[in-house]
């Protein structure tokens, strides 16, 4: 079975036609776009018409850009070297920082309007996009001049973007040799992470040195890099009025601090919970005190044999299947149309992706399979996403996008669907390695993640008063890791380089890649026990609960499932599901 992604219904290659024209035709929407703005802001008569008319223009620009990002977005994840997709995504990073006046420009002028609502109520198309419109009413308090604008968008393409396209280079392409059955081997920094799930000790522990050393290497380039993104961010959320990062993640996240509040304040009380599963996962690899870093993410009980592509693909759809039978034809579209980029090769991004083209209602997944168990979690994850997305496609361009912490919401689901489905097809010993993972990666979304969460607070604190040097990364790191894990990790092998590994620290624009994914996690724990509870009634609520989540905040979101995630006993009541596991583990062990 193939598992390289076809990418010919986006882009048959650079040179084709359909680019070239796509190309040409961005420039033309974009100086229709802003020749208009100029003209009809100026005039005051007809707010109603001149909001739909811009709002009509914005989604035909939309409707180009977003395919030609997407599609130099893609070459890169699967090869970062490649030398037309950097000029492309160059390219479109421009034209993003040209077309951010404009709308800026816009979101003034609507701030200035009188009676918005009425005149949304006025057209069935303001109608459609009263979220969006809304949310542009909050954001314009943030909004600078048309000028500034400008700049600041022309100066992150040399700033911010480009040292995170330097960090991306350097990860993706450090190379260290480690030593694997006597035979001597040039490995990357993804290949080294993937070893850490390895079922032979040696081998993790090997592959935890030579990622040091590796992360050694490039440590100088990667902590230029994350001093110049922050430190940006730092300055241009300032003056942008923000009190923080995290007040700005918290609004595009659509999500409240009392929120966020309620999540960490469930998540602190547990840690005693996972701090008891990892010291029992170190007697059982037999270590007399507490577990070495290393082994955090050892498998425990017998190694199964690798699955191959096509079995990973039979086990997703069939569990898939026993949700809903169109979630799992979805999926098995997303096979057969060759959607996923799944082969493992130097060159290539070591994390999960998946990218929506939402023009040609597709989208794009890569993650590198090599056959583990965790390789098909990752495959369900993505697959998730695009799912999500794909409830999506009635949209407009305006209207599909939805917080982090929502998409992980769906992604994490389709995880529990699969892990569920396993477990209870095994027996005996052999539902014990199933049931450990699923922990640990609870552990790895809630724990670690805690740990990042603290870091970047952190970060984001001591940036203020100047860059931070290698050491000074590293000591945060072990401080921050240290406080998540407790007693239960032995303190000598926190691996401090861990920073450099969190590719989200790196990403600009797109602070705090970490409690979002913990809120994914304990809701969709939450909604699976819904699910259990209701049925096929909650099954159709779901996928109508997903198609409005572009145009809800979190809270409203949620409450169309029943929930109050204001409510610190939901996440008690989710984090729940998880202790229950960890102590059937710990009785089993």
């Amino acid at each position: 079975m193939n598992m390289t992604w076809d990418l010919d219904t986006i882009y048959p290659s650079f040179e084709s036609p359909k680019l070239r024209a796509d190309r040409e035709l961005l420039d033309q929407h974009s100086e229709a776009l802003n020749q208009w703005t100029k003209s009809k802001l100026a005039n005051t008569q007809g707010p109603a018409a001149a909001i739909e008319a811009f709002l009509r223009l914005y989604n035909q620009y939309k409707s180009v850009y977003v395919c030609l990002l997407a599609y130099a977005e893609l070459i890169l994840s699967a090869d970062s070297d490649h030398i037309e997709a950097m000029n492309l995504a160059e390219d479109m990073e421009q034209m993003n920082a040209e077309i951010a006046g404009t709308v800026a420009s816009f979101k003034l002028w609507l701030a200035g309007c009188e009676n918005v609502d009425a005149f949304i109520r006025s057209s069935p198309y303001l109608l459609e996009h009263r979220f969006y419109l809304q949310e542009l009413l909050a954001q314009s308090r943030h909004v600078l001049s048309e000028e500034v604008e400008v700049a600041i968008a022309n100066m992150q393409s040399t700033g911010s973007k480009a040292w995170e396209r330097l960090y991306m280079e350097r990860a993706s392409n450090v190379r260290t040799v480690i030593s694997i059955e006597g035979e001597s081997r040039e490995v990357t920094l993804s290949e080294l992470r993937s070893m850490a799930y390895e079922s032979k000790a040696e081998l993790r522990l090997a592959a935890y040195l030579a990622e040091i050393e590796a992360c050694q290497q490039i440590a100088p380039v990667c902590a230029a890099s994350i001093n110049g993104i922050s430190g940006e961010a730092l300055a241009i959320y300032g003056m942008r009025g923000y009190s923080s990062s995290l007040e700005k993640v918290l609004e595009t996240s659509r999500m409240d601090s009392e929120t966020l509040n309620a999540m960490l304040t469930a998540l602190k009380e547990s840690l005693p919970s996972f701090h008891a599963y990892y010291r029992k996962k170190a007697e059982f690899l037999g270590h007399p005190d507490a577990l070495p870093f290393y082994d955090i993410f050892a498998p425990i009980g017998e190694e199964t044999v690798p699955a191959t592509y096509t079995e990973a693909k039979d086990i997703i759809i069939s569990s898939f299947a026993t949700f809903s039978v169109e979630l799992a034809e979805f999926a098995e579209k997303v096979f057969d149309q060759r959607w996923i980029d799944a082969e493992p090769r130097a060159g290539k991004a070591g994390y999960g992706l998946c990218i929506d083209i939402f023009p040609i209602h597709e989208s794009r997944i890569m993650t590198s399979f090599t056959g583990t168990s965790l390789d098909i979690s990752v495959l369900a994850h993505e697959i998730g996403h695009a799912y999500h997305s794909s409830c999506l496609s009635h949209e407009t361009m305006l209207n599909t996008d939805y917080p982090i912490p929502i998409a992980e919401t769906a992604s994490i689901f389709c995880e529990t669907l699969v892990n569920q489905i396993l477990i209870s097809n095994a027996s005996g010993k052999a539902a014990l390695p199933i049931l450990e993972r699923s922990i640990s990666d609870a552990g790895y979304y809630l724990v670690d993640f805690y740990a990042r969460y603290l870091f970047e607070l952190q970060l984001f604190t001591r940036r203020a008063s100047g860059p931070l040097t290698v050491q000074e990364l590293n000591e945060l790191m072990h401080s921050c890791l240290v406080e998540a894990y407790g007693e239960s990790i032995d303190e000598t092998t926190f691996h401090a380089y861990m920073w450099m590994n969190k590719a989200g620290y790196f990403m600009a624009g797109n602070e705090f890649l970490n409690f979002p994914y913990s809120f994914g996690l304990l809701f969709s724990k939450g909604l699976y026990a819904e699910y259990l509870k209701r049925g096929e009634e909650f099954v159709t609520q779901y996928r109508l609960f997903l198609s409005a989540t572009s145009k809800n905040n979190i809270v409203d979101a949620a409450g169309m499932m029943g929930v109050d995630v204001h409510s610190i006993d939901f996440w008690r009541n989710a984090l729940q599901l998880i202790k229950t596991d960890i102590a059937e583990f710990i009785s089993r062990v």
